[in-house]
């Protein structure tokens, strides 16, 4: 018998949530169902369920040949969306060890921050990041280093012809001592010969260090278990119901599967549907992505808003057959309405946007597709409680009323890597999470996001919720994307300053200034008007600065 319970308006179905499960089952049963269906496909190569088993076994055997590497350490993975990518991460978990995302796109600083924190044995680096290698190792304790081409999965032809454009065309890799680690082929080669034993996993182990980092500047490893991320899977999966077509579907993937938020959509629940995902390596080359989008009728498509509004723009994109796609999903940053609305009118499609952070998998709250809300963060998936509290910690449990947001659930991270003070300021004792986000649900049991704790701006004792003067700001036709800080005031405290980047170079403050006194009272209207071409983001995922969205 399923079971139930109302959540503020809406009967939310608690699905069976598989307790006993480890990434590795769902694995196994995923090849032995799906062994012919593709699973990854990348410029016209394409691995099936069963031809990923046999790569990520050969990886997993290797891996536990290491001297010295036993169940439990941890194995950085950096790499973008390729072929490998997936191949490498189902290895790691097969070998019953810890994976480690880390961004290629890294600084060495950055790198080596997270990768002494997480204390690696083996690390798996994209050939556009080797150049680091050399100047990190000896920090890093000397890790087994594998140094991975992006297209060594292609054919033969194709991947000779892909590396020289990358290494003499594009110039993105520098000069490394390739002698003195592996290579991906060659690991592939040693695995083949090397017998591989299967882990005693349990669903509690530890399955990834997932870092996360904000304004404080403390970089902190969420320690996600099997069990918290099978339990997104099929959060999620139940959640989209029918949306999903088992053993059938295809998905474009252009959000990186370093991102968790990627990592579960793209790679766990897969092994649930049987979904076809297409991996996007640059999402912004949009001429290839358009190409891909055609050759595959695609069921649904992950993005971030700033994509979804450069597809809008292309002649070629808006002039597409959609009758395949029943949704796409808005994952990593606040969706702006406007760019929600319009995708519907090009699509005949809603985007879903829900809440999450990489602490809880990432997925908290979703929007049902057969009752889309732009604007809201959606409902609780099926398990999770959501709940509001006050600055004297009671709970809130009136409509419209803000207070932060906390989530407990079985997707709920076990902790901070070797961190008791964060672990303890973000975690209670009966496993809550504390987001650190401000929120309101009305009375339909729609949740929405209005601010951050730590963003919360004080102006003459008045609280301005950043995320309210973002959203009118963005509802200025000429506004591509904007940013809203606070400014230090001798007088009042503190003054609201919004950067802004516009298409219309002859946009005015002052324009920005009228607009706002629209929809705002005087106290949070920006007193700062600053246009720039781009909103700088932080390497490391701002989850601190971020609101509204899965991130």
């Amino acid at each position: 018998m399923v079971e139930s319970r109302e959540t503020r308006g809406r009967t939310v179905p608690i699905a069976s949530i598989p307790t006993g499960k480890t990434m590795l089952d769902c694995f196994a049963a995923a090849a032995a169902e799906f062994a012919d269906r593709p699973a990854y496909s990348q410029f016209g190569r394409t691995l099936t369920f069963r031809e990923m088993d046999r790569l990520s076994t050969r990886v997993a055997a290797w891996l536990q040949s290491l001297p010295g590497v036993n169940p439990g350490d941890r194995v950085a993975i950096q790499l973008p969306n390729v072929l490998a990518y997936p191949v490498i991460a189902f290895g790691i978990i097969k070998a019953g060890l810890v994976m480690v995302n880390t961004n290629p796109l890294y600084t060495p600083r950055e790198t080596q921050r997270q990768l002494v924190n997480a204390d690696i044995k083996v690390w798996f680096v994209a050939e556009t990041a080797a150049y680091m290698v050399s100047m990190l190792a000896h920090e890093l304790h000397d890790p087994t280093v594998v140094i991975c081409e992006l297209f060594t999965l292609q054919p033969r032809w194709r991947r000779w012809g892909m590396q020289f454009h990358l290494h003499y065309r594009k110039r993105a890799v520098a000069d490394y001592e390739r002698r003195r680690y592996k290579t991906l082929d060659q690991v592939l080669r040693l695995g083949k010969r090397q017998p591989w034993n299967k882990p005693e996993l349990k669903p509690e182990d530890l399955l990834m260090l997932q870092y996360t980092g904000g304004s404080t500047g403390v970089l902190k490893g969420a320690m996600l278990t099997h069990a918290n991320i099978v339990s997104n899977m099929h959060q999620v999966l139940s959640f989209l119901g029918g949306s999903i077509a088992r053993g059938q579907d295809t998905i474009i993937a252009p959000l990186p599967l370093y991102h968790i938020f990627a990592f579960t959509v793209h790679c766990g629940m897969p092994l649930l549907a049987g979904t076809h995902n297409v991996l996007i390596l640059d999402p912004t080359a949009m001429g290839i992505l358009i190409r891909e989008l055609l050759h595959y009728p695609f069921a649904a498509i992950t993005g971030v808003n700033t994509f979804f509004y450069s597809l809008l723009r292309m002649d070629t994109f808006r002039a597409m057959d959609f009758s395949h796609l029943r949704f796409a999903i808005a994952g990593g940053m606040k969706l702006d309405p406007k760019v929600a609305r319009h995708w519907e009118d090009v699509t005949g499609r809603p985007i879903l946007e829900g809440f999450g952070m990489t602490e809880t998998s990432p997925v908290a709250s979703f929007n049902p597709p057969e009752a889309n809300h732009i604007g809201s963060i959606g409902q609780p998936v099926p398990g999770t409680e959501m709940k509001l509290v006050d600055t004297q910690g009671h709970d809130i449990h009136t409509p419209h009323t803000p207070g932060e947001l906390w989530i407990r659930g079985p997707q709920v991270m076990s902790g901070y890597w070797r961190n008791p003070e964060e672990t303890a300021r973000h975690l209670t004792h009966d496993g809550w999470m504390l987001t650190g986000d401000i929120a309101t649900f009305d009375e339909e049991g729609y949740w929405f996001i209005v601010g951050r704790v730590k963003r919360m701006i004080l102006v003459s004792g008045f609280n301005v919720y950043p995320n309210e003067v973002e959203d009118v700001v963005r509802l200025h036709p000429d506004v591509l994307d904007c940013e809203v800080t606070g400014v230090p005031h001798a007088v009042s405290g503190e003054t609201v300053k919004v950067r802004v980047v516009s298409h219309n170079k002859g946009l005015k403050p002052q324009d920005i200034r009228e607009h706002c006194r629209r929809f705002l009272t005087s106290y949070k209207l920006p007193k700062h008007v600053e246009f720039v071409d781009s909103l700088l983001k932080t390497a490391v995922d701002t989850n601190e600065t971020k609101s509204g969205g899965i991130r």
